[in-house]
């Protein structure tokens, strides 16, 4: 029937996203001011939880990483290792100035002025600070993105730049530390 095809075009995405779209696990690193517009989601009248859109106990339940705040080196290499503990698919938000452009900090040796040089971000949530209603406008986004099937899984993997290089030389170093010390 011409009608049948009509309806399976206008399908956007498969039955697997619209559940991945509707259970969204978040894992949210926060530092300075940016951590304080995103718990008024959580509660009401937001209530991210009516739409699907859940705090993670651990970054290996979670389906997304929302980062906000300013990023340094030295807490690169947290955000980065949270990143990696996450299963396949996983999504990065991020909002705030301060992640992608270093923000009141630009200035200063230790910040990171672009995340997504070293994370794969989805969604940018512009603001400083954005209100709680633009973060959940955020997760309403990333939300469709992933029922229509428009970002890819797994991502590919990058080499890894000097930095990051440096980053999981530390990582390792300090679990050969942490390894020793425990016995």
């Amino acid at each position: 029937m011409p009608g049948e095809e009509g309806k399976r075009k206008n399908k956007k995405g498969g039955f697997a996203n619209w559940v991945r779209s509707r259970s969204i696990w978040m894992i949210h690193y926060c530092t300075a001011c940016g951590a304080i517009e995103l718990p008024p989601n959580i509660m009401s009248p937001l209530d991210l939880e009516r739409w699907g859109v859940m705090p993670a106990p651990s970054p290996r339940q979670a389906d997304v990483l929302v980062v906000m705040g300013y990023v340094t080196k030295k807490t690169l290499k947290v955000l980065m290792r949270l990143y990696h503990q996450m299963p396949e698919p996983r999504y990065v938000m991020v909002g705030c100035n301060c992640p992608a452009t270093g923000g009141l900090y630009w200035d200063s040796y230790s910040t990171i002025k672009a995340v997504d040089e070293f994370l794969p971000v989805d969604i940018w949530v512009p603001g400083c600070m954005p209100r709680a209603e633009d973060w959940h406008m955020g997760f309403l986004k990333l939300r469709e993105k992933i029922y229509e099937g428009r970002i890819t899984s797994p991502r590919p993997i990058e080499e890894p730049g000097e930095l990051e290089k440096y980053i999981y030389r530390e990582i390792e170093a300090r679990e050969k530390l942490m390894i020793k010390a425990r016995g």
